[in-house]
């Protein structure tokens, strides 16, 4: 018999100490490389979360990313900047994001038309706007026959926008021009050169243009809108296939809230990171205003998204047939809500 192999006390053929160990140490050097190998792509595929937006309502996000609330749960988060919430749902539903920080109204829009969404987050559940004037309208039925400038056509600023003027019984589109800027921060400069009167600004512009001497008429909050504005959302599709996934960014969300409610320096200095701003006026007035808007778990508001169904009802029968809770998926956060996290 060779002297690799010996008989053992239980009469099965074994071999050698030595040899014995030095293959079991080959065999977990194969089984170590190859989960390595099979682990890396997983750790390294980013997630991507489409961002629509540079104001104060965005801050959940920023925090969850730069205080490594993402990288905390294992997510390795990747922020895509899309202007305006169509482009941003196009972005959503195509697959192209697997989530997207966008308003309610938008998403409701798309749902409606049959596209694949789901709210999982209310971030913010008020029209956080001010709509700002030049000199020369000081009510509201002065903004007849004026400018007004928003970022695109079917964003937060043009819903919003739509919503007062119907409350103040002013007819959009004929009674005023509603211009588009592209972005929030474009509508200043577009007000300080005469080619718009007037502008949906969140903060901080809203605030730097008070102080440049522009009039904040109204402060959308106060004025009674019902209005999904910040959502996070993401497609039902995705959802079934990645929900651990979802889980973990909702569970970063939920603990950059925390983090924004107990550190109000830390928050200011992301607010002034991505804002581009070192104004300690403009950056408090942000965050006073800003942070008892943001709720922990932060669930939408279904009051709101009926108020969107409400409004496309004038043009779109199909949403006078559908609910609110067609549009959400609050299974996440009840998850969350009752692990106490």
């Amino acid at each position: 018999m060779s002297s690799e192999f010996r008989v053992s006390s239980f009469g099965l053929q074994t071999k050698s100490l030595g040899t014995v160990r030095r293959r079991l140490l080959r065999c977990w050097v194969i089984v170590l490389a190859a989960t390595f190998a099979g682990a890396s792509p997983t750790l390294a595929q980013p997630v991507r979360i489409a961002v629509g937006t540079a104001s104060v309502s965005s801050l959940p996000t920023w925090v969850a990313h730069d205080g490594g609330y993402f990288a905390r749960e294992g997510v390795s988060a990747e922020l895509i900047y899309i202007r305006g919430g169509p482009q941003t749902i196009s972005a959503l539903i195509s697959g192209e994001v697997p989530f997207a920080q966008v308003y309610g109204g938008a998403l409701v829009a798309a749902g409606v038309s049959g596209g694949d969404i789901a709210i999982i987050a209310g971030l913010i559940n008020v029209p956080f706007f001010s709509i700002v004037t030049v000199k020369g309208i000081d009510k509201p039925e002065d903004l007849r026959g004026k400018k007004i400038g928003i970022t695109t056509f079917g964003s937060a600023t043009d819903f919003a926008l739509r919503l007062a003027l119907k409350k103040w019984g002013i007819k959009a589109d004929s009674e005023v021009s509603i211009l588009q800027m592209r972005g929030v921060p474009e509508i200043l400069p577009a007000m300080a050169s005469g080619a718009i009167h007037a502008g949906v600004m969140s903060p901080p512009t809203n605030m730097i243009a008070i102080r440049a001497g522009y009039k904040e008429l109204a402060y959308l909050p106060q004025i009674g809108i019902l209005f999904q504005h910040t959502t996070l959302a993401t497609t039902r599709r995705y959802l079934e296939r990645n929900r651990p996934v979802a889980l973990k960014v909702l569970r970063a969300y939920n603990a950059a809230i925390d983090r924004m409610k107990a550190d109000k320096a830390y928050t200011v200095k992301i607010l002034s990171k991505y804002m581009s701003t070192n104004d300690s006026v403009v950056l408090d007035y942000s965050y006073n205003t800003g942070l008892p808007l943001f709720k922990t778990p932060p669930y939408p508001t279904l009051e709101g998204i009926q108020a969107a169904l409400d409004f496309l009802a004038d043009k779109e029968p199909k949403a006078k047939l559908a609910h609110p809770k067609d549009f959400v998926d609050l299974s996440l956060l009840d998850e969350i809500a009752k692990a106490g996290r």
